[in-house]
C-alpha cells in the first residue's frame, strides 16, 4: 500500500498540487460497516419452506425455496438487493412447476445470477435431480422446469452443490440406482449453458458395498471438486473423501481415501479448503463408545493424511453428545468449526473451535460456547466474517414453545462480538426455522429462514447484519433509521470498486453523485425516490483515473459529502 499511496500522492501533486489535501484525506480514512433493511422474500398463500441462497455479487442474494401451489410443492426464486428489497416479481419467479419438488440448493453463477438444483418427483414414486439457471434480471435460461442432472431409476437425493468457477456447477448426491437398498455417491458437472459435462447421469464417486450417504462438496480451485461422505463399507460408518477432476475423473483411490476408519460410527462430514490445494474435513465421532465428539482431518491435494491418523479431536472428548459440525476456512490455512453440544446433559448449546494448519486447536480445548441462553440452540450455520473469524447463526428455543433465529460473531482470537446469549436476528411470534447464512461481501452477512409469524402458513424472510449487529427486523417490525447518515465508503483506498452506505429515516428524493477533485460530476449513482431504510451502493471506477474523488448524498433537506481515494 505504501507504493500505491506514494504513486497517488505524486499523481495529485503533479496534477493538482493538493499535497496537504490528499495527505489529510489518507489520514482520516475510517473503517465502515454494512446494514440491510429486511423485507419478506415471499409471503404467498400456503407454505414457503426450505429456503437456500447464494450471493448475487452486489451485496444481495438470490433465494430459492419450496412453494406450495395447488397442493404440490414447486420451486421459486427471488433476488433480494443489498437493502433487503425484492428485485423480481412479488413472491418470486417459478423455477419448476412440476409436481413434488423439494430441497433446493443455490450457487452463484459468477455474473449476478444463480444455478438452482433440487430433487424432483414429477409424478413418479422416486426422485431425480434437476437444475435451472436464472440470470440477474430474473430470466430463466435453461429448459422449462429445469434440465435433468440425473434421471435414472430409483431415488437420487441429498444434494450438495458448488460453483465450478466458470459459470457452471458441480453437484453430488446419494444415489439408489443399484437397487440393493443402499445409497452410493455420484457427481455431475453442468456448464453455464445447462449441458452435462461428465458421464450421463453422473460419475460414480463411490459404489462400494453397503451404504454411503451425506455427501458434502467443495471446489478444488481447478474446476474439479473434493467430495466427502459417511461410508458403511466396513460395517460401521467411517469417513471417506475423493477428488474429482474438472473432466470428471476420480483422482484418488477408487471409491475414495479413508479419512477416518476408527471403530464405531463417524457421521455427517463437512469440509472446506485449506488454502494449499487440499481440504479440512470435520465429522462427529462415536469412537469413545459413550458419546459423540467432534473430529477433523486435513488432507493434501493428492489425498495424503496431514494430521494425526483418524483425526484430531476438537472438543477434548467432553461428556454427552456433540453433533452436526459445520466448517469454514479461517483464511490462514486452518478452519473454524461449529456444532450442537449437549455437554450439560439437559439442553443443546452451540460451541465452536478453531484449528490451525498443523491440526492444533487454537481456542479452549473443549471449545468456546457461542450462546449461553436457556433452551436448545441447534442447526448452526457459519460463514467467514472476512477477518479470519466467523459469523454463526442458529435456530434458538430459549422462548418456550417457539423457535427464533439468533447469531454470534467469533473473532480469530475467540472473542465474541455480542452478549454471551447471542444477537437476536428474529424473535417474532410463532416459529422461525432453518436459517441459512452467506457473506454479503462487505464484512457482514445475510440470513434467510422460514417463518410462521402469520400463524397460518410458513413464509420466507431475510435480513442482513454486521459487526455492529445492525438488522432491519426486530420483534416483527421494520426498524427504520432515526437519522439521515452517509458513511465512509469501504474499502478506501480502493481499486476498482467501493461500497457507499447511507440511511434514510423517511421516504425521500435521493441523489448520490460522484465528483472529481475539480468539482465536476463524473457519475450519478442514484437519482430517485427511495423508501426509509439502509442502502448499500457500489461504485465501479474501472474507467476512472487514479485520484481523489468526492461523493455527495442529497436526500430531502439533508446533504453530506465525503472523500475517497482511487488507487490503480
Amino acid at each position: 500500500m505504501k507504493t500505491h499511496l506514494t504513486k497517488l500522492i505524486n499523481f495529485v501533486i503533479r496534477e493538482t498540487g493538493l499535497y496537504s489535501f490528499i495527505l489529510a484525506a489518507i489520514l482520516i480514512i475510517p473503517i465502515t460497516t454494512f446494514s440491510q433493511t429486511t423485507g419478506p422474500v415471499s409471503t404467498a398463500s400456503n407454505n414457503q419452506i426450505n429456503p437456500a441462497m447464494a450471493t448475487d455479487g452486489a451485496g444481495g442474494t438470490i433465494v430459492a425455496f419450496q412453494d406450495k401451489h395447488n397442493g404440490k410443492y414447486e420451486i421459486y426464486a427471488q433476488r433480494m438487493n443489498a437493502s433487503g428489497n425484492p428485485l423480481w416479481t412479488t413472491n418470486g419467479i417459478a423455477i419448476c412447476t412440476q409436481d413434488s419438488n423439494y430441497n433446493p440448493i443455490v450457487v452463484s453463477d459468477g455474473v449476478g445470477g444463480a444455478i438452482i438444483s433440487w430433487q424432483s418427483y414429477r409424478g413418479s414414486a422416486t426422485a431425480d435431480i434437476y437444475a435451472q439457471k436464472i440470470n440477474s434480471s430474473g430470466t430463466v435460461l435453461w429448459a422449462l422446469n429445469g434440465v435433468p442432472v440425473c434421471a435414472v431409476v430409483f431415488d437420487q437425493n441429498t444434494i450438495s452443490m458448488i460453483e465450478d468457477g466458470v459459470g457452471g456447477a458441480i453437484l453430488t448426491w446419494q444415489d439408489y440406482r443399484s437397487n440393493n437398498g443402499f445409497a452410493d455417491i455420484y457427481a455431475q458437472r453442468v456448464n453455464s449453458l445447462g449441458a452435462m459435462l461428465w458421464v450421463a447421469n453422473g460419475v460414480s464417486v463411490c459404489n462400494q458395498a453397503a451404504e454411503q450417504n451425506g455427501p458434502a462438496v467443495v471446489n478444488d480451485g481447478l474446476g474439479g471438486a473434493f467430495i466427502t461422505w459417511a461410508d458403511n463399507r466396513a460395517g460401521n460408518y467411517d469417513i471417506y473423501t475423493q477428488r474429482i477432476s474438472a473432466g470428471g475423473a476420480p483422482q484418488w483411490t477408487t471409491n475414495g481415501v479413508a479419512t477416518c476408519t476408527m471403530a464405531s460410527d463417524q457421521r455427517k462430514p463437512d469440509l472446506c479448503t485449506d488454502g494449499a490445494a487440499g481440504v479440512i474435513v470435520t465429522w462427529y465421532d462415536f469412537r469413545s463408545t459413550t458419546d459423540y465428539n467432534i473430529y477433523a482431518q486435513r488432507m493434501g491435494p493428492a489425498g495424503g493424511i496431514v494430521w494425526a491418523v483418524d483425526g484430531v479431536v476438537m472438543n477434548n472428548n467432553v461428556a454427552y453428545d456433540q453433533i452436526d459440525p459445520m466448517i469454514v476456512s479461517d483464511g490462514l490455512g486452518g478452519a473454524i468449526i461449529s456444532w450442537s453440544d449437549k455437554r450439560t446433559g439437559i439442553t443443546s448449546d452451540i460451541y465452536a473451535q478453531r484449528v490451525n494448519s498443523t491440526g492444533a486447536v487454537q481456542w479452549t480445548a473443549t471449545g468456546v460456547i457461542i450462546c449461553t441462553a436457556s433452551g436448545d440452540q441447534i442447526k448452526s450455520q457459519l460463514v467467514s466474517d472476512g477477518n479470519n473469524g466467523a459469523y454463526i447463526v442458529w435456530e434458538d428455543h430459549r422462548n418456550a414453545g417457539n423457535s427464533d433465529i439468533y447469531a454470534q460473531r467469533i473473532a480469530s482470537n475467540a472473542a465474541l462480538n455480542w452478549a454471551a446469549t447471542g444477537f437476536e436476528i428474529c424473535a417474532v411470534g410463532n416459529d422461525q426455522l432453518n436459517p441459512r447464512i452467506v457473506s454479503n461481501g462487505n464484512q457482514g452477512a445475510i440470513v434467510v429462514w422460514q417463518d410462521f409469524r402469520s400463524g397460518t402458513n410458513f413464509d420466507v424472510y431475510n435480513t442482513g447484519f454486521n459487526t455492529q449487529g445492525l438488522v432491519g427486523i426486530h420483534n416483527g417490525g421494520i426498524t427504520n433509521p432515526v437519522n439521515y447518515t452517509l458513511e465512509q465508503n469501504f474499502p478506501n483506498p480502493f481499486n476498482p470498486s467501493t461500497k457507499i452506505n447511507y440511511t434514510l429515516p423517511q421516504s425521500s428524493n435521493v441523489k448520490l453523485s460522484i465528483y472529481d477533485a475539480l468539482g465536476h460530476v463524473v457519475s450519478t449513482l442514484v437519482n430517485e425516490s427511495q423508501n426509509a431504510g439502509s442502502y448499500n451502493i457500489e461504485w465501479n471506477a474501472a474507467s476512472f483515473a487514479t485520484g481523489v474523488y468526492f461523493y455527495k448524498l442529497e436526500a430531502g433537506s439533508f446533504s453530506s459529502t465525503k472523500q475517497m481515494i482511487l488507487v490503480k
